[in-house]
């Protein structure tokens, strides 16, 4: 039974009525593809709510935001905890203005034992990139801090702590990373920090340190600090940010970044040593300077596609010139099971100005609720077609072109495992001389 035919029958089970007048209208269908659907269809596998759709209900259509709301008032009524509590609390944001009118108060209902919410997870990995020779072994302890400035705004805040080691597993002790000129300690370090919420109708403004948005992260996935714009015109999405980017020196191109060499064979840090006159971390701190945009629109329920602009101030890599590069990328849904995915990027200062990856996916996202999935793809990262890309995995970078693969398995309710494989060569022979090198990364997670 598909999703939403399962969603309306239990809307339709509820047998609630009320009088509506909400500033946005009840009666508007929820999107296919909004979260909501996801979230309620857990609550009730749950048991959080209870309804009377039977297996023979055939509807075809999708849902209002009144019928959601329904559902969403039921769920109230029951007592939950953890992950369920946060879905109904959320739910309940999302459809306040119908709960008001259905009589459900909820404006100061909790509000203040519940203006600060945490989750998280903990994750025990064992990563190896291309040209490592060890397995790098990591415990992370992730924490998210949630809290609502008022009805429309919150500020979030992501608390990394790590502790790693190529010695075997359980030897993991605290380490740093570079960042620039310094090295920072990866204990209770501010990952992201930003506050969220509408400026106008219709718009999301996101400030502080945060990892834009923008086509699933497929080019502009460093964390930036600096302000991004998103302005939703019903299918369509428009999306821009700028500021200046803020990652570890290994991630973005440097000779500590294996292939991933912008312009040839240069970095976004100069590398001066650590002796006389270098720094501890042996680089130069550097301000690097990025903004992008995007249009990203829904054309079908199955399809979803994007294009987008993005430019990189990296003077050490490209001097008084600028890295700009065009991006397409697309999501077709094949079937219930399974979708496709991609993107190509080119980019402005030759050498390695092409990126594309080409995904088959089986039963959507790890961070879902089917019980297991993976996929298998190819892709070809050129350095100077990408600033930072969500394709690549813990120790793998861009500058390589190979097959990709990645499987996942839940075992119980929050507790999953995560394996990505990747083989190929580097794009330029310097490189290992074009021999094939495999990386992989797995990660056992408990989510909280």
């Amino acid at each position: 039974m598909q999703k939403k035919w399962f969603m309306t029958a239990l809307a339709i089970g509820m047998g609630m009525t009320a009088n509506c007048s909400a500033a946005v209208n009840p009666f508007a269908d929820v999107p296919a593809e909004h979260w909501a659907y996801d979230a309620v269809e857990q609550l009730a596998a749950d048991g959080i709510i209870e309804g009377y759709g039977d297996k023979s209900f055939r509807g075809t259509r999708q849902i209002t935001r009144y019928e959601m709301a329904q559902m969403v008032a039921k769920a109230r009524t029951k007592n939950s905890s953890g992950m369920d509590k946060a879905l109904v609390e959320k739910l309940t944001a999302e459809f306040s203005a119908e709960l008001e009118n259905l009589g459900v108060k909820v404006a100061n209902l909790e509000r203040n034992a519940d203006r600060v919410k945490w989750s998280g997870v903990f994750a025990q990995k064992a990563m190896k990139g291309n040209s490592d020779e060890h397995t790098w072994w990591e415990k992370e302890l992730f924490l998210n801090v949630d809290a609502a400035v008022n009805d429309s705004w919150n500020v979030h805040a992501g608390i990394d702590t790590k502790w790693g080691s190529n010695d075997g597993w359980n030897h993991e002790e605290e380490f740093s990373d570079a960042y620039g000129a310094s090295n920072v300690k990866v204990s209770s370090v501010l990952y992201q920090l930003y506050a969220k919420g509408p400026v106008f109708k219709g718009s999301t403004a996101t400030i502080g340190l945060f990892t834009p948005g923008l086509q699933e992260g497929v080019v502009g996935n460093a964390r930036t600090k600096g302000l991004e714009m998103d302005y939703q015109l019903g299918k369509t999405t428009v999306k821009a940010y700028g500021g200046n980017l803020h990652e570890k020196v290994s991630d973005l191109s440097s000779v500590w970044s294996d292939a991933f060499r912008r312009h040839g064979d240069r970095g976004d840090f100069e590398y001066v040593g650590t002796g006389a006159g270098g720094t501890e971390t042996g680089f130069k701190s550097q301000t690097l300077r990025v903004w992008g945009m995007s249009v990203e629109h829904q054309f079908t329920k199955r399809t979803t596609a994007g294009l987008g602009y993005y430019n990189l101030y990296s003077p050490v890599a490209y001097g008084d010139s600028h890295l700009g590069i065009v991006a397409v990328n697309l999501r077709q849904r094949l079937s219930d099971k399974w979708e496709l995915t991609g993107f190509y990027s080119h980019g402005n200062q030759h050498y390695q100005n092409k990126a594309y990856d080409v995904k088959l996916i089986y039963n959507g996202s790890p961070w879902g609720n089917n019980k297991f999935g993976g996929s298998l793809g190819y892709r070809y990262l050129g350095s100077d077609a990408l600033i930072m890309s969500s394709v690549v995995n813990g120790s793998e970078k861009p500058g390589r072109k190979g097959v990709e693969a990645s499987l996942w398995y839940h075992f119980t309710k929050n507790i999953q495992i995560q394996g990505y494989l990747f083989n190929g060569t580097a794009i330029n022979k310097t490189y290992d001389n074009n021999a094939h090198r495999t990386a992989y990364f797995t990660s056992l997670l408990f989510s909280f």
